[in-house]
């Protein structure tokens, strides 16, 4: 078991694209009006201050087909900052990844807005498609704390850990949007060797009321704006709880090796978003919301994408991990 890329669980999320019907947008963004799905430009990308901004470039396809994934590796793919032209992208695949990504030599710095022109010399995709997107501020965790929280029952403490932390920010002025995560680490032990190599994160189920109108999202995250509490020092608490039975759990690969959950931190994570990267999140949580109820409406996947499908947003991760008192 190993711990899967961010930038590829992003692309699986988007291939939702792929198949839609229709485009959406939010507030004062374009809507792209499309009869036929198939055959046009899918841009994928969530960048970050940390490293150099990249994209996936794909070709959509009808819902009846098989859902293969066709790269454009051919395409032309441009990148401006703040409408100055900078680069020509660059197409790559590494043997480690299940699809190819355009590289620049930029790295995206806060405040700047980046778009992404491509297209493609093949016959049959002929629209050329543009996205833009903002790198927001990162917010930093200045404050925390992290307590181990024992079961009313010894049932209940035989398969959950249960913590209660607090983290504090500074929100800073305008509209901001954000999601949080908890988890531990999973090391994989070498029990004839007696070293350990980390494998995932598991993530903990945040239940807080310092959110109203929160939404779920991957990972138990949670999803929201800071429409209650603008330009001030929030503080969030709650109880994280996650699984303590993977402790001793055999490997798939080899018997003399184990995962073990370390218990002795709470990983944070805190996404600082651009309001397309938390327009995108929040229709995909309402997706993952409704998947279970056959009667709800069809939920419509925000695609900032213009003359094509997809999603470019900025957003900016900050991160720290608290040592659990018991």
């Amino acid at each position: 078991m190993k711990l899967k890329n961010k930038i590829v669980t992003i692309f699986k999320i988007a291939i939702v694209f792929i198949a839609a019907t229709f485009v959406s947008s939010c507030d004062e963004e374009f809507i792209v009006e499309i009869d036929d799905t198939s055959n046009l430009i899918v841009v994928n990308s969530f960048f970050n201050g940390d490293e150099e901004l990249s994209v996936t470039v794909t070709k959509s396809m009808p819902p009846q087909k098989n859902q293969v994934v066709v790269e454009l590796k051919n395409a032309k793919v441009s990148l401006f900052e703040n409408n100055n032209f900078v680069e020509e992208l660059t197409y790559l695949k590494t043997p480690n990844d299940s699809i190819g990504r355009f590289i620049s030599n930029t790295t995206p710095v806060i405040g700047a807005t980046y778009r992404i022109e491509a297209e493609t010399p093949e016959e049959d995709i002929k629209q050329k498609v543009s996205t833009q997107s903002v790198l927001p501020e990162r917010i930093e965790i200045v404050s925390d704390t992290a307590v181990w929280l024992k079961w009313t029952t010894e049932k209940d403490s035989t398969f959950l850990i249960r913590f209660y932390f607090e983290i504090t920010f500074n929100d800073p002025p305008a509209d901001n949007y954000y999601y949080i995560t908890a988890a531990a680490p999973v090391y994989e032990m070498d029990t004839i060797n007696n070293t350990r190599e980390f494998c995932f994160w598991e993530y903990a189920e945040i239940l807080t009321g310092e959110l109203p109108g929160h939404e779920l999202y991957i990972n138990n995250a949670l999803l929201f704006k800071d429409a209650t509490f603008n330009s001030t020092t929030k503080k969030i608490s709650g109880t994280a709880t996650m699984h303590s039975s993977i402790n001793n759990f055999n490997s798939d690969i080899d018997e003399n090796k184990k995962y073990f959950i370390d218990k002795s931190k709470l990983h944070i994570v805190l996404h600082s978003l651009s309001k397309d990267a938390y327009n995108f999140c929040s229709s995909y949580a309402k997706k993952i919301e409704m998947s279970d109820d056959i009667y709800s409406e069809p939920v419509v996947i925000y695609s900032n994408v213009k003359n094509g499908l997809g999603i470019f947003a900025g957003e900016n991760i900050s991160s720290k991990d608290i040592p659990i008192k018991y």
